[in-house]
């Protein structure tokens, strides 16, 4: 079985096994590229979700360099809309 781990987003604590920890750094990996300002959810929302996968980001080998990547990828998205 799989081993949960603490995971805060918009501030609930919520368990998270390594499988979903893997396929929300891989949804983000795909989407946050393709973000413009005027995306559905909004930049806010992006950065959210980029920041909750932070605390966890030691649980997977290497989620540290990918959650990393995913945030100069954001701060150059958030640059290009200011």
């Amino acid at each position: 079985m799989a081993r949960s781990l603490p995971f805060r987003s918009n501030s609930a604590r919520v368990d998270v096994s390594h499988h979903h920890l893997e396929d929300d750094l891989a949804h983000l990996e795909r989407i946050v590229p393709q973000l413009a300002a005027d995306s559905p959810f909004g930049l806010a929302y992006w950065r959210g979700r980029i920041a909750a996968l932070e605390a966890v980001q030691g649980s997977l080998p290497d989620g540290a360099r990918r959650v990393t990547r995913l945030l100069i990828a954001f701060k150059r998205i958030e640059k290009q809309s200011a």
